[in-house]
């Protein structure tokens, strides 16, 4: 069975189209007397054309046929599956042609899928058949050698599935059309409690839907990178029954938008943060804090505190300790004397604690202010008694400055009078 095949005198042409191509009607080949002078374009072999009970029209190699890529090996599902997405290639806007060739024979697309500009080609393969995945990732690699993006489509979990760039179909009742059933995730917090994202299956999705999103660019494949290796149903938290069937086989590469692909990137980066921090702080808690907050200019923060939160009990720089404290968030709490309310003794207590970790999520249940760079003034809401600095300028500020008493009641009163001509008359 092909869709297409060679004419004497019009080239090739393609059943699949209305005007084969040619600007030829169907009927100037099938049942024609004389017979079409038709040929395959692998074997050269008189090619016969046929329309199906169903309506499909294809070429099938005439009696006493030589050996042939063309001549059998393909199931009906198959030929449908190539066709559907032929038909999903045109829609988005690309050319598509069925069966091309590397010029040095390396591979051979089912469907080529061509820009307009003849900039970027897209094979789309139907692989219904078992096939090792060692030889599925050689074929898709001789692809990408050539500069042709590939994506493979079957229908059922089989273990090659999930190792190249693939998506599971199914047809519908009637075959008429086709719809996605694995291989399309996104990523997303599972609960409000999740520390991290995690990837989840995208349903309700039509292969002419995901054809056109893969050769816009809309969605790529891609490996994950961080903690979130699987794609989890969102009810059982396992991998959805449709991508795997009732085998083990897990997916190690899937379809999502560039969007999600970030924030999985981002994650990763962030957990090899940690990693690295844990690793500094065993060795050196005040190079993790250097690493975590890139303040270099300790000498000079002390000094813009030490000049801000100066009191009576704390008299001296000799008075302030300075240490990485894990009670604080591994921030550095700047310890000075502080009158502890009777009599003449003092209590020593951290004053302030610069860039504690509380901005990814952790609270600040402490009664004690916090400080941070100026630049980090939008992630602070929520935070009270919160100071900022800038230690180029040499400043130290609070992010919402107290009002004072009198500031308060003008406020007060003015907030209850609105108008300055209803005030009584003198």
């Amino acid at each position: 069975m092909a869709f297409l095949v060679r004419h004497e005198t019009w080239g090739t042409i393609d059943s699949t189209v209305p005007d084969l191509g040619c600007g030829k009607p169907w009927e100037t080949v099938h049942r024609a007397r004389p017979g079409a002078p038709l040929t395959c374009r692998e074997c050269q072999h008189r090619m016969v054309p046929v329309r199906s009970s169903r309506g499909l029209r294809f070429f099938r190699h005439a009696a006493l046929a030589p050996k042939c890529s063309m001549t059998g090996g393909e199931s009906i599902d198959h030929h449908l599956l190539k066709l559907e997405l032929a038909h999903a290639a045109r829609a988005a806007g690309f050319f598509a042609e069925y069966e091309v060739s590397a010029h040095d024979g390396s591979w051979r697309a089912d469907v080529m899928a061509t820009s307009p500009d003849g900039k970027q080609r897209v094979a789309l393969e139907a692989q219904l058949s078992p096939i090792p995945p060692e030889e599925i990732q050689a074929r898709t690699t001789r692809y990408e050698e050539h500069g042709v993006a590939v994506c493979w489509f079957g229908i059922t979990p089989r273990p090659w599935v999930g190792s190249v760039p693939s998506l599971l179909v199914n047809p519908n009742g009637d075959k008429s059309s086709w719809a996605v059933s694995a291989g399309i995730a996104r990523i997303s917090k599972l609960d409000e409690q999740a520390s991290f994202q995690q990837w989840t299956p995208v349903g309700d999705v039509s292969l002419a839907d995901a054809v056109a999103w893969i050769l816009s660019g809309k969605m790529q494949p891609h490996k994950p990178l961080s903690l979130a290796k699987s794609v989890l149903d969102i009810t059982n938290r396992q991998w959805p029954s449709s991508w795997t069937g009732s085998t083990l086989h897990q997916w190690h590469i899937w379809w999502t938008a560039s969007r999600y692909a970030e924030i999985d990137a981002q994650q990763d980066r962030e957990y090899r943060e940690q990693i690295n921090l844990a690793m500094l702080r065993a060795e050196s808690p005040m190079k993790a804090f250097r690493a975590r907050t890139q303040i270099e200019q300790i000498s000079r923060l002390k000094s813009l505190v030490l000049q801000q939160f100066n009191n009576n009990a704390t008299r001296s720089s000799a008075d302030f300790h300075i240490r990485i404290d894990s009670n604080y968030a591994d921030g550095l709490a700047f310890y000075g004397y502080r009158w502890n309310g009777s009599g003449t003794g003092r209590d020593i207590k951290p004053l302030v604690v610069v860039c504690p970790d509380i901005l990814g999520g952790r609270r600040w249940g402490n009664n004690v202010p916090v400080a941070f760079p100026a630049t980090y003034r939008d992630q602070l809401s929520g935070i009270k008694d919160a100071w900022l600095f800038d230690l180029e300028r040499n400043l130290i500020w609070a992010a919402e400055p107290k009002s004072s008493i009198v500031s308060a009641a003008l406020a007060s009163w003015q907030s209850a009078t609105t108008d300055d001509e209803a005030l009584p008359e003198r």
